[in-house]
């Protein structure tokens, strides 16, 4: 199953990046690449649940908003 990445969808991995500070201080807090935070964004997920949790945390942005909806989904 593929999920929806709709350009009108509002990206809330990079909201939640935005809200630490940016990529490299998350890249710092969850101890990846600024490479792989920027992937996060393009990608619009965090693949290891420790690190959308620590996002998340640090964040106050539900890590649900970090799933998109499963086509077939409403």
């Amino acid at each position: 199953m593929k999920r929806r990445k709709g350009k009108h969808q509002e990206n809330a991995v990079a909201r939640a990046i935005a809200a630490v500070g940016g990529p490299t201080k998350a890249a710092t807090l969850c101890e990846v690449s600024n490479t792989a935070v920027h992937r996060w964004i393009q990608f619009r997920s965090v693949p290891l649940l420790r690190h959308a949790l620590l996002l998340s945390r640090a964040s106050g942005v539900p890590i649900e908003e970090f799933v998109g909806e499963e086509e077939g989904e409403t």
